[in-house]
């Protein structure tokens, strides 16, 4: 079984719109059994751009495959707070949702105190909050000071109940992020993207990142995501391929975990 934590749908009007078929033929292609889609709320910066993800649209997808697609919400400091809560509240109660995406590149720290009515109500409902961090969305008006992981310190003391999925493992900053979750257990790291990082920066990421992570906070709190189709199978494979990794490892990575945090 393999389980992707860290996944993602354009917005329809987009030109790099997939269908669910297209999505469902590279997981199977690749052996992925289960999808996490992401919602996406880049705050006044999405709206000015008409590129936020609503639930709505996240809903229509999921539903063509729900046995295979999982839905995450989103939110943004920009918004109200009652507005955040509300929509979290919807998306779970309503929609079935199993978690929450930031993305603090769009404009703000994560340990702004405008989203700790967020952190509360995820910790409240039991579910995750995956929160970009480490390199650069490819997206306009996305600063990169604000994807450092030190800034997650607080969130981890201040909610030591909420489960928290630091995307990309926080790259360039992996020391940062293992630093940050050494000692709260409630702190995972996902690898989505880091084979593209690779191919970018021309030298070995994925390997290096995975065993740093591996060696310091274990197995148990590594889950696999790819950040797109199209990553499936180069990570997929760096993970079955690691020789650092027993297969009881391999299987946590790739899946195990990933089911415990999400409560599937």
């Amino acid at each position: 079984m393999i389980i992707d934590i860290h996944n993602h749908v354009t917005v329809k009007h987009s030109p790099f719109h997939l269908s669910a078929e297209e999505y469902i033929k590279a997981m199977d292609d690749a052996g992925v059994d289960k999808i996490v889609i992401l919602g996406k709320d880049y705050g006044m910066l999405g709206d000015r751009q008409n590129n936020n993800l609503p639930d709505e649209d996240v809903t229509d997808f999921i539903e063509q495959y729900p046995d295979r697609f999982i839905g995450f919400t989103a939110a943004h400091p920009d918004r109200e707070i009652s507005q955040n809560v509300e929509r979290i509240e919807r998306a779970v109660h309503d929609l079935g949702f199993k978690g929450i995406k930031l993305n603090p590149a769009a404009g703000f720290y994560p340990n702004d105190e405008r989203l700790y009515p967020v952190y509360e109500k995820a910790s409240e409902l039991g579910i995750p909050v995956v929160i970009h961090m480490g390199v650069k969305p490819p997206a306009e008006g996305c600063r990169l000071k604000f994807c450092n992981p030190l800034s997650l310190d607080d969130i981890t003391v201040d909610f030591s109940d909420l489960k928290l999925v630091v995307a990309h493992a926080g790259y360039p900053w992996v020391e940062e992020t293992i630093m940050v979750g050494l000692y709260a257990e409630n702190v995972f790291v996902d690898i989505s993207t880091l084979n593209q990082i690779e191919e970018t920066l021309g030298y070995d990421v994925v390997l290096p990142t995975l065993r740093k992570l591996t060696s310091s906070l274990g197995s148990r709190r590594v889950v696999f995501g790819s950040d797109g189709i199209f990553n499936f199978e180069p990570l997929i494979d760096s993970v079955k391929n690691a020789d650092f990794l027993s297969e009881s490892d391999k299987e946590r990575i790739l899946w195990q975990n990933a089911k415990e945090i999400l409560g599937l």
